[in-house]
């Protein structure tokens, strides 16, 4: 049978993952098709919304159908009153995709899809998997897409965690991206419910948990990316639940509801139902709060305070005293460049940023006191209850602490001019917070 998708996945090559092959006759559908999607918007006025739309390199074959999905969604977007800011291939690079993602309400992305778990690593990397694949440091300015030569590259959770700076209670979309709505690639049997669920849970956790998304939707169907937007923008109060059942494709029947994996107070609803070649499998996913809506985001639960219900509680300014700042800690994987590495990302506010030349150095107090090069900047949930002052990475999270990192969150003093440089220990530092005495 026909598919289009380029040549077989390079299985020896860690995400060498091919993007979903099965839009074999998507242009030629399109016009049939069209007559399932989107609603008419019920007016053209105004919103203040910002929609960002990534198209990342996917063959010079199948980006052009990418690409007509892309500009539908952004038709519907601004047909709507919304701003779009695009970022696609072959013009997909880090820096671009940041800029269009930067305090957009909504964003969405087509492109390659690495998830876990997938058939090809045991121990995935959070650098790599449940992000976007986007055009490699070795471009040549076409739609090329290979993980092995650097034409495409991919840049997962930790990578997006770290870096993207959307709005608050934001929205994300995945459309034809591969592991993002449960289902595998082309060559995959059909996924079970718990690979499906385990799937969808890994590709949310990173805009739930770390970025303060309200929602998360992922879809094969085509042109679903456009209908979920206009949905959205059409009526911003609508649930969340009511927006992934308006799908015309939405099949009641094969929905499953089951509790996320790692973020607490957020579920994900599974949809199995026969799509592409009448092969039934998860082709269309939500995560987050049902009952949560693209007009309630900024101050709905997930948003604030992931499975807390924490609203209204005060919020501690965040500045130094006599270059002290004391606060909660989270953890990330590593940092590109830095691999392995004990380093800390910081708030702007207190200076976080990737540096041009010789990182800065902090001292940072929990069990123990280390210097630490200050390595980029993170989110850290500024100005909401779960405000964070430092994002460490693991090597640096097991030399301060004790803690499992499951533990996900510690209390840490931020000394913003360092005691002792890196590797020569912290003689003469402050007492842990830990262990200071009432």
């Amino acid at each position: 049978m026909l598919r289009i998708g380029g040549p077989s996945p390079d299985l020896s090559v860690p995400g060498g993952i091919r993007v979903r092959p099965f839009l074999v006759l998507a242009l030629a559908l399109a016009t049939l098709l069209a007559s399932l999607g989107l609603a008419t918007p019920a007016s053209a006025a105004e919103t203040s919304v910002k929609v960002a739309i990534i198209v990342g390199p996917v063959g010079e074959e199948l980006t052009p159908v990418y690409l007509d999905l892309a500009e539908q969604a952004a038709d519907a977007a601004e047909s709507r009153g919304a701003t779009v800011a695009k970022a696609y291939s072959p013009d997909a690079t880090p820096e671009k995709v940041l800029a269009a993602v930067e305090n957009a309400n909504v964003v969405i992305y087509l492109g390659h899809g690495v998830g876990t778990p997938n058939p090809y690593s045991d121990t995935p990397s959070a650098a790599t998997t449940n992000g976007w694949g986007l055009t490699g440091p070795n471009a040549d300015g076409s739609h090329a897409d290979s993980a092995a030569d650097g034409t495409l590259a991919y840049y997962g959770e930790a990578w997006i965690a770290a870096h993207a700076k959307p709005a608050p209670g934001w929205v994300m979309i995945y459309s034809n991206a591969c592991y993002a709505p449960g289902a595998g690639e082309g060559f995959d049997t059909p996924a079970s419910e718990e690979l499906a669920a385990a799937r969808v849970s890994a590709y949310s956790r990173a805009p739930l948990a770390e970025l303060g998304a309200s929602a998360y939707f992922a879809t094969d169907f085509y042109a679903g990316a456009a209908h979920l937007v206009g949905t959205l923008l059409d009526d911003p109060s609508l649930p969340f639940g009511e927006v992934f059942a308006s799908e015309p494709r939405y099949a009641a029947d094969g929905v499953v509801e089951l509790a996320h994996a790692s973020v607490d107070g957020a579920v994900t609803r599974l949809q199995r139902s026969p799509y592409f070649e009448g092969k039934a499998d998860y082709w269309y996913a939500f995560a987050g709060d049902p009952a949560g809506s693209l007009a309630g985001g900024a101050a709905g639960v997930l948003a604030s305070s992931p499975g807390s219900g924490t609203i209204g509680i005060a919020v501690p300014d965040l500045a130094a005293v006599d270059g002290l700042v004391t606060g909660i800690a989270s953890s990330y994987r590593e940092n590109i460049g830095w691999e392995g590495q004990a380093t800390v990302a910081l708030p702007l506010e207190l200076g976080g940023a990737i540096p041009e030349g010789e990182a800065p150095v902090v001292l940072v107090c929990a069990d123990r006191c280390v210097n630490l090069p200050v390595v980029d900047s993170c989110p850290c949930y500024v100005g909401t209850p779960d405000q964070r002052v430092a994002n460490l990475s693991h090597a640096a999270w097991r030399l301060v602490t004790d803690a499992p990192l499951e533990e996900g969150l510690i209390p840490v003093e931020v000394h913003l001019s360092p005691i002792s440089h890196p590797g020569e220990g912290a003689e003469g530092a402050p007492e842990p917070p830990r262990h200071r005495e009432s």
